[in-house]
């Protein structure tokens, strides 16, 4: 069996990784030895560094002095670890001893980009789970093995993200233009209720993120020029009659970063066309 990376990007984090690095521990010792866990710590004022220490020294700190993001972090772990394959956790998440190798299984297959976790709810009961594996769009990065070569190849998660969301959906999305593959796989289990760390921050700065973040993502991953305008106007239409008009301002960081957007959208067309004309 091949070795892994788990990285976990980890921000005021200490009581959710009480309750789930214990089921990671476990499932990294049950897998291999040469499996690594990495946390990524940003800048926490909670004793999540000294906690770590003290009860899990077979852990790799990597100590950042302030919060640099859900993405950087997990740009920071990845081009860190020492493993082909890197599995990125959420630290709210809690694992299946066994969720390891059905992941790691894929990438056999040099195509695969991404293989995800099914993702229940603490109760068990969150979602249904697929009869067997399926190939879609994007994995969350809450709880997916990323093929590390083809992650970096690709830049890693984008900096125009941060601090948080759509991260993981762009890169999928790139993957996939390319011709790579992001699978669900059933019989890799987790447990996430979700964003236990977001929930910590203003809710109106939040909305604002994922408004802001999705129009990033429609503008410099579509090509489509009616399905971007489509899609932004399906955003636009159920925040304005969801009275969350003060998601709005983001229009405004959006028109200010013109040329930050630009300069993506034409990147990525780069980096499409470049591989569309080696391979052929």
């Amino acid at each position: 069996m091949e070795g892994v990376s788990i990285i976990i990007p980890n921000y005021n984090g200490k009581e959710l990784l009480k309750k789930n690095l214990p089921s990671v521990i476990k499932a990294v010792k049950k897998h291999n030895k040469d499996d690594e866990v990495i946390v990524v710590d940003n800048g926490s004022s909670d004793g999540s560094i000294d906690f770590l220490k003290e009860k899990y020294p077979e852990v790799k700190i990597i100590q950042l002095n302030e919060n640099k993001g859900f993405g950087e972090a997990c740009n920071i772990g990845i081009k860190e670890s020492r493993n082909e394959i890197v599995i990125l956790l959420n630290n709210d998440v809690y694992v299946d001893e066994n969720f390891i190798e059905p992941l790691i299984k894929h990438f056999s297959d040099h195509s695969v980009f991404s293989v995800s976790s099914v993702s229940l709810g603490m109760d068990n009961k969150k979602k249904k789970i697929p009869e067997k594996s399926v190939e879609v769009e994007w994995c969350c990065a809450g709880y997916t093995a990323y093929d590390k070569e083809k992650f970096l190849s690709l830049g890693g998660f984008h900096p125009i993200y941060s601090p948080f969301y759509c991260e993981d959906r762009d890169i999928g999305y790139r993957a996939k233009k390319i011709g790579w593959k992001n699978i669900i796989e059933p019989e890799s289990i987790v447990y996430h209720d979700g964003e236990e760390t977001s929930k910590k921050l203003n809710k109106r700065y939040v909305e604002y993120i994922k408004f802001r973040n999705r129009c990033i993502f429609y503008l410099t991953c579509y090509d489509n020029p009616f399905l971007i305008f489509w899609s932004i106007f399906k955003l636009v239409f159920n925040h304005f009659f969801s009275f969350k008009w003060h998601s709005f301002i983001s229009v405004w960081w959006l028109i200010k970063n013109y040329d930050k957007i630009k300069e993506k959208k034409e990147n990525g067309t780069k980096l499409y066309s470049s591989d569309n004309s080696g391979s052929s």
